[in-house]
């Protein structure tokens, strides 16, 4: 897995805040509104930062769960109009400590690329021979979120629930945002922690990492 962040917005907390100005009549404060509407819930002035990520080395399976974050703008390879002999693909890490399961897994991979060349050499389009390829096959996309949506997207995404593939992708996201605009990071948590200091868990026990109370457990405290 590849992240690189191609684009992004300068200075993202001034020209949050000047936005936020607008609404207030009042002048920026190097974070303290921005801090301020983060947690009123005063979420559409973060609509103004942008950042855009060229994300390749991840599978189809994972930008199938990607592209669900609507509130997003998506352009990734198209099967339809690129070759895919010789594809790439993902392995799962739970197949990696059982050799006869992994090499079957290969084995299946090497087939179906086999069959896909010779769709392709029989002169079937391209958009049809993709019929066969599978959810693990690699693939690239540009992603382009604004801060409100990369916010939600890690509140999700990083939290232990979500599915190993995707949560690597959001840690990456946020590593590479860190590295441009340290500021906007703090918020990029899971939503367990996206209402510090009143972190708590809103998935069932059994699916909890642990890390916070459950709700019913805060509540049954206050």
């Amino acid at each position: 897995m590849n992240v690189e962040l191609i684009s992004y917005t300068k200075d993202p907390v001034n020209i949050i805040e000047r936005a936020a100005s607008t609404c207030y009549d009042s002048e920026p404060t190097n974070g303290k509104i921005m801090n301020h509407c983060y947690k009123s819930g005063h979420h559409s002035v973060l609509e103004f930062a942008e950042f855009t990520f060229k994300i390749s080395g991840v599978s189809r399976a994972l930008t199938h769960q990607l592209v669900r974050h609507r509130l997003a703008s998506f352009a990734q390879r198209s099967q339809r109009y690129c070759k895919e002999n010789e594809f790439d693909y993902v392995i799962p890490k739970t197949l990696m400590n059982k050799p006869e399961v992994l090499d079957k897994y290969k084995a299946f991979m090497d087939n179906v690329n086999t069959f896909y060349t010779e769709l392709v050499d029989a002169g079937i389009p391209a958009e049809d021979a993709r019929y066969i390829l599978p959810n693990a096959c690699a693939t690239e996309i540009c992603v382009k979120m604004d801060l409100r949506e990369l916010i939600h997207f890690c509140n999700e995404r990083l939290c232990t629930c979500a599915q190993w593939e995707i949560r690597m992708l959001a840690q990456q996201m946020k590593k590479v945002v860190e590295e441009v605009s340290p500021e906007c990071t703090k918020y990029l948590v899971p939503k367990c922690e996206s209402h510090s200091p009143y972190n708590f868990c809103t998935e069932t026990k059994k699916r909890s990492c642990g890390r916070h109370k459950g709700i019913s457990e805060v509540i049954t405290e206050k």
